[in-house]
């Protein structure tokens, strides 16, 4: 479960990285947020911070059981849902629309498979 839930991570971030990079303001409004050049600007130097999870999580994907692991899921929890949470937040004071709880769920989902797969054995042989 670790290897499947960093490469799919991996995959994501990579996805982000050029959006974020060269369309921040296409991302913010997806989620009914006015793409102001503050949030432009935000976006786009967020953006190579999802480039460098990516890279993380896919040279960390076969890492087995250990303090490291423990280490990487701890942070991505973190990130994940840290990230979902604020989203969720944004929903309820009316910042942002509605498109944002479908990403929640999906950052929740995150969190809750590096949670999960933190002390799972690996199936690598």
């Amino acid at each position: 479960m670790f290897r499947l839930t960093c490469v799919l991570g991996a995959v994501l971030c990579v996805a982000l990285f050029p959006l974020l990079l060269i369309n921040a303001g296409f991302y913010v409004d997806t989620y009914g947020v006015a793409a102001d050049t503050g949030a432009a600007f935000m976006g786009r130097r967020a953006s190579p911070m999802f480039l460098g999870l990516a890279v993380l999580l896919w040279m960390v994907r076969d890492l087995d059981p250990g303090p490291a692991r423990d280490a990487v899921c701890a942070s991505m929890v973190v990130i994940w849902a840290g990230i979902a949470i604020t989203g969720l937040y944004e929903l309820m004071i009316g910042t942002a629309g509605p498109l944002i709880a479908g990403a929640a769920v999906v950052e929740l989902g995150f969190a809750v498979a590096f949670w999960r797969s933190r002390n799972q054995p690996s199936r690598i042989s």
